[in-house]
């Protein structure tokens, strides 16, 4: 469920996905933003990290503009949705893609995919694939995030299930 802080956001994401043409995914829009921040803090979306980010430092919070970064935040799921062929609202199979490249950084991610010939997101291919990234370096079993984004000093890899778990298409 999509809590408060989230909803109250609901008329600007609306606003800014109509400009980027995502206004059918608003509340997946919403979704993530629960899974990222709750709706807390000015990064709503945390994506300082992602390439629409050039005004404010590309480090985690970086971004002080709450409406900046569901801007940056809704065109990075955007491109990713494009790089994942997603047709619709319902279409979870591609979504999923779509919000592991969000998590993972698009480019380098679907340039995985492809090179390896995978068309589905799967907790393996994901591991597998954050395994690389965080040039082999485990998480230790006291991080808190060991268990919560998965094995590998990289990204969630349990990410497009967290999103999902607040969103109804």
């Amino acid at each position: 469920m999509i809590n408060s802080a989230c909803e109250s956001y609901r008329s600007d994401v609306e606003q800014v996905a109509a400009k980027y043409d995502m206004s059918a995914y608003v509340d997946l829009i919403l979704a993530l933003m629960m899974q990222e921040s709750s709706g807390q803090g000015t990064d709503v979306m945390q994506s300082s990290e992602g390439a629409y980010n050039t005004q404010y430092p590309q480090t985690p919070n970086g971004i002080t503009d709450v409406d900046y970064s569901i801007a940056c935040g809704i065109q990075e799921l955007k491109y990713s949705m494009a790089k994942a062929d997603v047709t619709g609202p319902n279409d979870i199979a591609n979504i999923k893609l779509a919000l592991q490249g969000y998590n993972f950084g698009a480019d380098v991610y679907f340039n995985y995919l492809e090179k390896n010939g995978i068309t589905s997101w799967s907790e393996e291919s994901s591991k597998a694939f954050a395994e690389i990234a965080s040039g082999e370096t485990k998480r230790s079993k006291e991080d808190p995030l060991y268990d919560t984004a998965g094995p590998w000093d990289y990204g969630d890899q349990y990410y497009p299930e967290h999103v999902l778990r607040y969103y109804h298409s």
